[in-house]
């Protein structure tokens, strides 16, 4: 299985996150603010990455259909 950049990017953008939100639990780091608006953005990440690997999904399955519908004129 391929890992994309983005792949990669959201991961490692998730963990900085994660230690931000683990530091403000903690006592100190960034603002609420702040920490809010970047779960947003990562939250946005995800569901991009998300509609992405649907539409490629999607793309595979048509052709998969379409595949059937040569196999069955053939006949």
């Amino acid at each position: 299985m391929k890992v994309d950049w983005i792949e990669v990017l959201l991961a490692l953008f998730g963990l900085f996150i994660a230690y931000q939100l683990l530091r403000k639990i903690l006592g100190g780091s960034w603002q609420t603010e702040g920490l809010v608006i970047g779960i947003l953005f990562f939250n946005f990440g995800l569901m991009w990455k998300l509609y992405l690997s649907s539409l490629e999904l999607n793309s595979k399955f048509e052709r998969h259909i379409i595949w059937h519908k040569i196999k069955d004129e053939k006949k």
